[in-house]
């Protein structure tokens, strides 16, 4: 998927936690959308193959337990992985999948019956999915 579909999914998790958790909004939004799109960084580094370790379980769960372990809240560390998941769900929609379990297997995984049918620059997915998101997220805000 596209960056902004990321951002917008990540619009989406911030809310919740500022409606279920009344957590600070400006920082949670920050929070939540950089750690939707960081998965995205590996294509700036030339030696590290795109949808690679950075579109594993192992990479999305780092950050969080890196969260707790400077003792930050809860929050921000669910919200770090929670994120990094989203993403990985997101692109698991491509047809090349994503490595969930590197580095315990390189086979590729893709989402169950609709995964490996949508192209990452297929603009009609991903404007659906950043309607849908951003659209979630305004609901989530005016209740």
């Amino acid at each position: 998927m596209k960056q902004q579909t990321h951002a917008a999914c990540g619009i989406l998790l911030a809310s919740l936690a500022v409606h279920f958790c009344q957590s600070d909004p400006f920082i949670t939004l920050f929070w939540a959308v950089l750690w939707s799109v960081i998965s995205d960084f590996d294509v700036h580094i030339p030696t590290v193959r795109h949808r690679g370790i950075t579109h594993s379980l192992a990479f999305a769960l780092f950050p969080g337990a890196v969260v707790l372990a400077i003792g930050q809240s809860y929050l921000y560390a669910a919200l770090a992985s929670l994120s990094i998941i989203l993403h990985l769900i997101m692109d698991s929609l491509n047809p090349g999948g994503v490595p969930l379990w590197l580095p315990f297997s390189t086979k590729r995984v893709r989402f169950p019956v609709i995964g490996g049918k949508i192209k990452s620059d297929n603009w009609f997915a991903n404007m659906g999915i950043r309607f849908a998101a951003i659209g979630a997220a305004i609901l989530i805000i005016l209740t």
